[in-house]
């Protein structure tokens, strides 16, 4: 009676201690499944802003030494997102674009030429570069980056937003002149000059774009009549 008792009691302890090696295991799974879930929601995040900013800044014609490391980072993330998650196979032809644009090289005139004709616009390329110093905050404190290449990014994408905004007002100038629109034209043309007072762009560069705004502005002075002057004289 006694050794039937013993082996119930034994068979028992070992449902139990299999029930509890199963509830282990089936923890450890969920654990490991949460945090995959939330590393692939975090890298497909990161992935999204690096994307929206990298083409962004393409039409902005940014340096490729900005670019390179963005490109390097997004065509990593996708593959770390498709290792996660093998059926994201929609991604494929964005980590090929990533990997073609992440081996260009080129001179990159830093946004020589970069205009948007609207305010609205500006705004929007505006947000885009500060979203770009972001990434490039985030991948230097994630160490991806090195101090240096933080610097540089960081000091180009200043520059360009600088550039940018100059070259924006002086487009925007030339549209309000062919609409006959000399009061907004004006306005442009004094905004160019006070961004142009800020320190960041080359000093060649402020000296042309000074000389270009005061050769446009006297064409508006013999065309605008004396409203231009009274706006001029209030300056």
């Amino acid at each position: 009676m006694f050794v039937p008792n013993l082996l119930t009691i034994f068979f028992l302890l070992l449902l139990l201690w299999a029930g509890l090696l199963l509830a282990k295991w089936a923890l450890h799974h969920q654990s490991e499944q949460y945090w995959r879930l939330r590393q692939l929601a975090t890298v497909d995040e990161r992935r999204r802003q690096i994307y929206e900013a990298s083409r962004a800044l393409l039409q902005m014609d940014t340096d490729p030494e900005i670019l390179q490391p963005l490109y390097e980072t997004l065509t990593n993330d996708i593959k770390t997102i498709q290792r996660l998650d093998p059926s994201r196979r929609d991604l494929d032809a964005q980590l090929k674009e990533a990997e073609t644009s992440g081996r260009k090289r080129g001179s990159g005139s830093a946004g020589g030429s970069a205009a948007v004709a609207t305010e609205q616009e500006l705004s929007v390329a505006q947000r885009h570069i500060q979203r770009a110093l972001q990434i490039f905050m985030d991948l230097y404190k994630g160490e991806k980056i090195s101090a240096s290449q933080f610097e540089s990014a960081r000091d180009k994408l200043r520059t360009l937003g600088l550039r940018v905004a100059v070259n924006s007002s002086l487009l925007m100038a030339q549209k309000a002149i062919e609409h006959e629109d000399g009061i907004r034209a004006m306005s442009c043309y004094r905004r160019a000059e006070s961004l142009l007072g800020m320190r960041g762009l080359p000093q060649d560069e402020k000296r042309d774009k000074l000389a270009y705004i005061k050769a446009e502005r006297e064409k508006l002075f013999a065309n605008g009549g004396r409203g231009l002057l009274m706006l001029a004289s209030g300056e």
